[in-house]
């Protein structure tokens, strides 16, 4: 008897690894399957084409998004509101963080990965860089009253307190993009020297000369040694790139410490990381999603919608992509959001779907095919969280 009972447990265990293994492999079949061709070389769908869905004369015309700031609808606070509440996700750029003044100590100069290594207020070593060209801050200087104001700040354009701090004040959203693009990480292409002279070039440019002298005031102090060219060519993206850039939720925010007698006194610039968004599952429906094109070679590729609850297709996305590029689209409907689903066309052929109505906790992570979620929000959820597959345990008995 015992015998008996001990082979109906290893069956048992047998039968449930072989359906926890099946459902897995179900799941990696599902989202790691690649493209596939028939004869014609087509590819070919994942046998769930809408055949609902219906194309009209207005079908190939790219629609624009109804709502703009879907990305910024904030995170799902379960709480107040009737249980909908969500918090906004937008930075708040004018909170510092610090006292309104403080005291400065400059520890180093060159410093560790900026201009200078400081302490404020007698708190850890951070590094900063010069926010004006001159007068100099030295090595072992300690000031007190130093005003901290965010970047964005008013105070420092024209009719603000310290309008004459700065030759180009309005040019600090192209600083903070700089902050947050340029990687000055050992390897990189680029040092903080290069940055401090693209700081320089934006706020207090234009330079009568190149100020190489006067960025390695010994030869040396710069490892490796600052070259104009980098330079400019970090001033020339944050030109192109950063009109009008502001800072995101997990991104790191310029801070202006401006001494009182900043005639004599170098004003300096530090940095704040901004908190991470929260995420949370997909409440309510999706708004905005991006999507990464997983596959070695280049297709064009076209994202379709429903037209609020009609049948007819609207395109969202179409353009030709390769390896890790990225398709960024937000919702066309009245409420900003897709509707049921997404559709996939890769060349001319129907590929897959995804269903973006939260039925499906969707995010970063989840696979059709060569295509995956890499970031997205919900309408009363915002930041889409990682995608967790549901396994289906299966019991015998």
């Amino acid at each position: 008897m015992k015998h008996i009972t001990k082979l109906v447990l290893l069956v048992a265990l047998v039968v449930f690894a072989s359906c926890q293994n099946e459902s897995t492999q179900e799941i990696e079949n599902q989202q790691q399957a690649a493209l596939r061709f028939d004869e014609k070389g087509m590819v070919v769908s994942d046998g769930e084409e809408d055949m609902e869905l219906t194309f009209n004369e207005r079908s190939e015309n790219l629609a624009t998004p109804t709502l703009t700031t879907a990305k910024t609808w904030g995170n799902y606070g379960g709480h107040n509101n009737g249980g909908n509440d969500y918090t906004d996700c937008t930075a708040d750029l004018l909170e510092t963080g610090y006292d309104t003044t403080v005291n400065v100590e400059v520890v180093n100069k060159p410093g560790t990965n900026g201009y200078f290594d400081v302490s404020i207020d007698g708190a850890d070593v951070i590094q900063a860089y010069c926010s004006d060209r001159l007068p100099s801050l030295g090595a072992d200087d300690d000031f007190i009253d130093f005003t901290v104001i965010s970047s964005y700040d008013e105070a420092i354009l024209a009719g603000g307190e310290f309008e004459s701090v700065y030759t180009n004040p309005q040019n600090f959203d192209k600083v903070n993009w700089i902050l947050n693009n340029i990687d000055i990480s050992e390897g990189s292409e680029y040092t903080y020297g290069h940055v401090q002279y693209a700081i320089w070039k934006l706020i207090e440019g234009p330079f009568i000369n190149d100020f190489t002298d006067f960025l390695t005031p010994v030869p040396g102090d710069w490892s490796p040694s600052v070259d104009n060219a980098k330079g400019d060519a970090i001033y020339d993206e944050a030109v192109a790139n950063g009109e009008g850039y502001t800072p995101g939720c997990g991104d790191k925010l310029g801070l202006l410490l401006i001494p009182a007698d900043y005639d004599n006194v170098q004003a300096i610039l530090i940095t704040k990381d901004l908190p991470e968004a929260e995420c949370n599952d997909c409440i309510g429906d999706v708004n905005q999603i991006t999507f990464k094109w997983d596959w070695h070679n280049d297709y064009r590729v076209r994202l379709y919608q429903r037209y609020e609850n009609t049948c007819y297709a609207v395109k969202i996305f179409d353009s030709v992509v390769g390896l890790n590029d990225e398709m960024s689209v937000s919702g066309t409907n009245a409420d900003g959001t897709f509707g049921k689903y997404i559709y996939v066309y890769v060349g001319n052929c129907y590929y897959t779907k995804f269903k973006v109505n939260c039925d499906l906790n969707i995010g970063p992570g989840y696979k059709r095919g060569v295509v995956e979620v890499v970031s997205g929000t919900s309408t009363a959820g915002g930041e889409l969280c990682d995608y967790e597959p549901s396994y289906n345990w299966c019991w015998w008995w």
